[in-house]
């Protein structure tokens, strides 16, 4: 029974899941949803936009888990990495930046190829390939004469085989120089996992030291050869340009410029690039760079770093621990991050009166087989510990994880089982005292299909939900922005006036 006197909150962030009326290819709509059905027809709810302008990225632009979730716990429009470099692109600046200048110094110096590393791609996500075309204008217009681009495939924030769009861009640019060129090329599925599969890493990493089974003369002619055998940009299989001299890949004494400027996924391949003690595993091939450029912080890692991101000084947790407040955040492994690193800022804080707990994700190829993931868990999790909280904030990643395979049919199934948690979190948060908030950081699982049944595994556009289980609320539409004001309004606590966003909660 309910002892409660003051407000306690249960926050449940969905991960990629937008509100999309159309059914065609909707992994939400044609799901089975009756608890979902519920609380959309008998509980307050409004729309929230999650992409462009109101997550601090360019108009249009989708949004993704990690500005999603550092925009909420923000409560103000955080500028971040694409915003950021685009801004000194079109200032200029970008031609004076001096980590870059230091970094195509030394290649000129040591008369050693300039290695940039990153994801080709104008999704957005991780990179940009403007991006990328600009560093090699700027190391041209500087006097570098040896460039390599190791190219790393997306296929998941974009459509899932169109990077040869993009190799033609490339090799235009490159055409500049004789001396640059396309040195190696990987899926990113090997490069930039997140989740400590070093045996995938290493494979990506022993390309860019000019080390792989897989060999090609035309990129172009590979990567069709790939697409042949079924294998979509996401996972190709690393190759090396066999006209490269072996000496002429990452070695000894090179300049690097990772040009992605998300970190999660970077950081491994870092790690192994620096040989830094950032994680366990070391690879069997150690090399010294004379320059390392990230072009955003990766954490952890000890690098030059291009471009400074904006600070969350006082975000959401931050307010809630200084207010005398307890906290709970849950994840599973592939969105943990999430909810602790990128909903207080980006930096590891150490709150007093806050727990995390994560729940291993599971080990799988992919989570088309495993639709469920970890969610009953993080439900029981909850459950069994959630009670002691006065506030837990929490993440469901099947809608995005599942929705980025591009099955339909898993990811209705992904839907159907959250849909199942959330009727034992509302029962939970009714049956204890707590008030239940569901949103999402972005839109995904709402089109798994085009309008030609083919598959989508990228992110969309489209708002996502606020919904709460206080039937004597009014909520208002508005931004991801607004979600930390309103609930610091709902539990009675000032907002910091960092927080320029206005709580949703309509006054009577």
């Amino acid at each position: 029974m309910n002892t409660k006197q003051r407000k306690t909150v249960v926050l449940t962030i969905i991960d990629g899941l937008g509100i999309r009326a159309d059914k065609q290819g909707n992994g939400f709509a044609l799901a089975k949803t009756p608890n979902f059905d519920n609380l959309f027809a008998n509980y307050p709810n409004s729309l929230i936009q999650a992409s462009g302008e109101f997550v601090g990225l360019p108009a249009g632009q989708m949004g993704n888990s990690e500005v999603g979730h550092l925009t909420i716990g923000a409560g103000f429009v955080v500028y971040t990495g694409i915003s950021i470099i685009n801004n000194a692109l079109e200032t200029k600046s970008f031609f004076k930046n001096e980590k870059f200048i230091k970094a195509f110094e030394n290649s000129i110096k040591t008369n050693t190829p300039l290695q940039i590393i990153g994801l080709l791609s104008p999704g957005g996500v991780h990179s940009h390939e403007e991006h990328l075309f600009a560093l090699i204008d700027f190391a041209s217009q500087y006097g570098v004469e040896k460039l390599n681009v190791h190219v790393l495939g997306d296929g998941r924030d974009v459509a899932p085989s169109s990077i040869l769009s993009s190799i033609e861009k490339l090799e235009a640019k490159l055409s500049q120089k004789p001396g640059y060129k396309i040195a190696s090329i990987a899926g990113r599925f090997y490069s930039m996992d997140r989740d400590k599969m070093f045996d995938r890493v290493e494979l990506g990493y022993k390309a860019i030291c000019g080390e792989s089974a897989k060999t090609f003369v035309n990129v172009k002619d590979y990567i069709n050869e790939q697409y042949s055998n079924q294998i979509t940009d996401e996972f190709f299989m690393p190759a090396i340009n066999s006209e490269i001299l072996n000496s002429d890949f990452l070695t000894d004494n090179n300049s690097v410029i990772f040009f992605n400027f998300r970190p999660d996924r970077a950081r491994q391949l870092s790690h192994l690039i620096l040989g830094t003690n950032l994680y366990d595993f070391q690879p069997k091939k150690a090399i010294k760079t004379n320059v390392f450029v990230s072009m955003m912080k990766y954490e952890g890692i000890d690098c030059d770093i291009a471009f400074e991101e904006m600070k969350v000084n006082y975000p959401l947790g931050r307010v809630i621990s200084e207010a005398g407040l307890s906290q709970l955040r849950l994840a599973e492994t592939q969105k943990y991050a999430h909810v602790t690193f990128f909903m207080d800022g980006g930096v590891e804080l150490e709150l007093d009166k806050a727990k995390r707990i994560l729940v291993d994700s599971l080990k799988v190829e992919s989570y088309a087989d495993a639709p469920q993931m970890s969610a009953v868990e993080i439900t029981n999790t909850l459950i069994e510990q959630g009670g002691q909280y006065d506030l837990v904030i929490m993440n469901f990643a099947n809608p995005d994880m599942v929705g980025h395979t591009g099955n339909l049919q898993s990811t209705i199934k992904a839907c159907e089982v959250l849909d199942a948690q959330i009727g034992r979190i509302v029962k939970w948060v009714e049956d204890n005292g707590y008030t239940l908030f569901i949103t999402a950081d972005h839109g995904n699982a709402e089109l798994t299909e085009d309008e030609n049944n083919k598959p989508s595994t990228k992110h969309t556009s489209f708002p996502v939900m606020l919904i709460t289980t206080d039937k004597n609320l009014k909520l208002e539409n508005g931004s991801l922005a607004q979600i930390a004001p309103t609930i610091l309004d709902y539990l009675g606590l000032d907002k910091h006036p960092d927080m320029n966003q206005n709580s949703l909660i309509i006054k009577k």
